[in-house]
């Protein structure tokens, strides 16, 4: 067969002699350079020239060397799907996020699914606390939120989200101090994702701007985060999010980082021991492992 020339002829381009690569693939000499010379009478051409120092690919064949390992890699791959059918390995894994993992799950998932490719991913936007509801009751195999309450629920911390004021690029202004920023909302218009559409985000807000004793006389409700942006650039408008929803175009817009109860908080990866299955365990490790 094709591939188990090709696999002893990419051991031995790696090994200084025949000598040597015999004996890593444990056979003989004689049994290696027969195979090999089987695999040039294949390919029409000479792939190893011999001397006193030992054995050297040709042109031909370190040409043919970067093509087999590719080959090989891909065959690999190949079997391992076949194992996974095989054996069952092609389940579904129903994982949570809030709005703080917008940027970063993506590149997670990526990951994970490249090794795993039978997975399927089901992926599900729900506040902190629903997804813990959900971790408990089994509906979810790992959430992506802020740290749990619940102490049967295992977390993982990964980083941190912090609230920006966003305003028009033409806007002259500092923020030193709370001072500043009562000064900031009460000359402008604050505009924020509604209750409706964005739970949790609303709510961390009103937290915000309520523990810090924070005035907000104008308020202007929009149904979406991007069109609370939009209206930011219009003179007189400001808003407030989360640094996660807006790290992409950060380089678009005026923003200060604020300052205070409420405006920072840690964010991780939870999830259920006793309900996690093995490819959730899998993809945990491997998370927490990267």
């Amino acid at each position: 067969m094709y591939v188990k020339k090709i696999r002893l002829f990419i051991v031995l381009a790696t090994s200084d002699s025949f000598r040597d690569a015999a004996e890593k693939l444990n056979i003989t000499q004689p049994a290696l350079t027969k195979q090999i010379q089987l695999l040039e009478g294949i390919f029409g051409f000479q792939l190893f020239l011999r001397d006193n120092h030992g054995c050297y690919l040709t042109d031909e064949g370190k040409i043919i060397y970067k093509y087999a390992l590719n080959l090989t890699d891909e065959l690999d791959k190949f079997l391992c799907i076949v194992k996974k059918i095989k054996t069952g390995r092609t389940g579904v894994l129903n994982i949570g996020h809030t709005f703080s993992f917008i940027n970063i799950l993506p590149e997670m998932i990526n990951r994970y699914t490249e090794h795993h490719p039978m997975i399927k991913i089901q992926i599900h936007e729900l506040d902190s606390a629903e997804q813990e509801k959900r971790l408990l009751s089994g509906e979810l195999d790992i959430a992506f939120m802020e740290k749990p309450v619940n102490k049967q629920i295992k977390y993982e911390e990964i980083g941190t989200d912090h609230l920006l004021i966003i305003s028009n690029p033409k806007d002259n202004f500092q923020i030193n101090n709370f001072n500043d920023i009562n000064q900031i909302l009460d000359k402008n218009t604050l505009c924020l994702p509604n209750c409706d559409s964005h739970f949790e985000l609303s709510q961390k807000i009103s937290k915000f701007l309520s523990r810090n004793s924070l005035n907000f006389p104008q308020v202007y409700y929009t149904n979406n985060v991007y069109n609370s942006i939009s209206m930011s650039n219009l003179h007189s408008n400001v808003t407030i999010l989360p640094n996660s929803l807006v790290h992409n175009i950060k380089s678009k817009i005026k923003y200060h980082e604020l300052m205070g109860k409420g405006s920072k908080w840690k964010i991780g990866m939870s999830w259920n021991e006793e309900r996690a299955g093995a490819d959730a365990l899998t993809f945990i490790n491997e998370m927490k492992n990267k």
